[in-house]
């Protein structure tokens, strides 16, 4: 069986000679110098490109300073700063960052080549005879080296080096993850404060119609009956207000959560989600899909893997283990050269089972691939399905149905006023719009849920926004 060697020094030296093993070592040391690894990250997707995210910057074997704090937000929060903070203090976010350097560092080791080892052998000495004592001995000075074969140090470091290309497309998923993330959190956050304002709304309405029915039954115009009625949808107003308000705190927490904050410092969230439009066909989407960052992190996944069933094949040849050295004979104060050459005989371990197991590792990631790619087109059907419905919900009940509700709502207050209805029909027209308003509120709410995840698939905002 033959073999392929790469270039290597052997060099060996007497006692008189240790500086010139230095020397050697040095050189052999400058010779092994491997440059550190340009390894950027994969091109951002589009969606959230303009903004900035967390990545770490670090030099090899430097220590990492201490993050300074930075002051939480006050006031009111837009849905930009919101994107802003999360980005750059995503604790998730920075993990993933750091897992990108942890990894370059790993391909910048595996291309490095063995290092050289400096022997002293001392023989014949401390016996019996002609050998007792050290005036017989033989003593040897030699440096010896690992010559990898085949090819195997670029190949395990192209290994590592896709393997950080792997990192890479995780991190750009995690980004958009994020982005997603936090437009969900701050869209639930809008709703939450909507759905407190139209509890206060509702107060202040069945406050009216309690005071109004007080009147009524004080003049004897209607039943007892239709006070306590009145006062118990003025109850459950109040009850329902304390749920929206807790909701609310629970959604601002959440979206404080995704910059790694512990506590709210926020007031309110902007209005400033935008406005539903129509979702583009279902087959430009479907196109865009291409562009999810999981979809590129299999491809080179696929590729590292193949790198690592050629790192496997070239295992197969044995590697050479040369040296070279200095004799030095004490009884006759003589020199000689030593060499030597090793080489293991591949008759057992021909690395059958670690390349068996590489080239079965390669196949599975081509089948990962496909099942990633169709559950990623199944989401991205589902997501679309539901930002269309609800881009139709939404315009039924702000063209339509709410507007209807609303008017048949005062029309039967004025009527109650007037004696043409009951108290009851006040509050089951009062219910009915309420429960439309608050239908409105989920579904846009959903709507920028699906928009979110439609995005996040994509990798590219559904239109062209500043914000976004």
């Amino acid at each position: 069986m033959g073999f392929l060697l790469e270039a290597s020094s052997s060099i060996g030296v007497s006692r008189g000679r240790l500086g010139a093993a230095a020397a050697a070592l040095g050189a052999i040391a400058w010779g092994c110098a491997y440059a550190p690894l340009q390894q950027p990250l994969p091109e951002r997707r589009p969606l959230g490109a303009n903004l900035g995210a967390y990545e770490a910057l670090i030099e090899p074997g430097a220590q990492p300073a201490a993050v300074p704090p930075t002051a939480e937000p006050m006031g009111m929060l837009s849905l930009r700063d919101a994107l802003t903070l999360a980005l750059e203090r995503s604790p998730e976010l920075a993990a993933f960052s750091w897992d990108v350097r942890v990894r370059e560092a790993q391909a910048l080791q595996a291309g490095l080549r063995p290092n050289p080892e400096l022997g002293v052998e001392l023989e014949n000495f401390a016996g019996s005879g002609g050998t007792s004592g050290i005036g017989g001995s033989e003593t040897t000075f030699a440096l010896s080296q690992l010559l990898e074969s085949a090819g195997k140090r670029p190949k395990r470091q192209r290994v590592g080096e896709l393997d950080a290309a792997v990192a890479g497309w995780e991190y750009e998923t995690v980004r958009l993850e994020v982005f997603a993330a936090v437009v969900q959190a701050f869209s639930a956050a809008a709703a939450a404060q909507q759905r407190v304002t139209l509890s206060e709304q509702l107060i202040r309405v069945a406050e009216l119609a309690d005071d109004d029915v007080g009147r009524l039954v004080a003049a004897g115009a209607t039943s007892p009956v239709e006070r306590t009625r009145a006062g118990v949808a003025l109850a459950t107003a109040r009850v329902d207000r304390e749920s929206a308000l807790r909701s609310l705190a629970a959604a601002r927490a959440s979206l404080a959560a995704t910059w790694g904050a512990r506590q709210v410092t926020f007031t309110q969230v902007a209005d400033d989600l935008p406005d539903a439009a129509a979702p583009p066909a279902l087959a430009e989407v479907r196109a865009r899909l291409e562009r999810n960052p999981e979809l590129g992190r299999w491809d080179r996944e696929i590729e590292r893997r193949a790198a690592v069933v050629e790192l496997e094949h070239a295992r197969r040849y044995p590697d050479v283990s040369a040296s070279a050295g200095v004799r030095r004979l004490a009884e006759s104060d003589d020199t000689a050269l030593v060499a030597g050459l090793a080489v293991p005989l591949p008759i057992f371990d021909r690395n059958q089972g670690a390349l068996a197991a590489a080239a079965s590792d390669l196949r599975k990631a081509q089948h990962e691939r496909r099942a990633v790619e169709a559950r990623l087109s199944a989401a991205l059907e589902i997501a679309w399905q539901e930002l269309d419905a609800r881009y139709v919900e939404i315009g039924q009940l702000r063209l339509a149905i709410v507007p209807q509700a609303r008017e048949a709502f005062e029309g039967v207050r004025r009527g109650y006023a007037q004696g043409l209805f009951r108290n009851v029909d006040v509050l089951d027209a009062q219910r009915t719009l309420f429960e439309l308003q608050l239908r409105e509120i989920e579904a846009v709410r959903a709507y920028h849920e699906a928009r979110a995840e439609l995005e996040r698939l994509t990798g590219t905002p559904l239109t062209e926004e500043k914000s976004r």
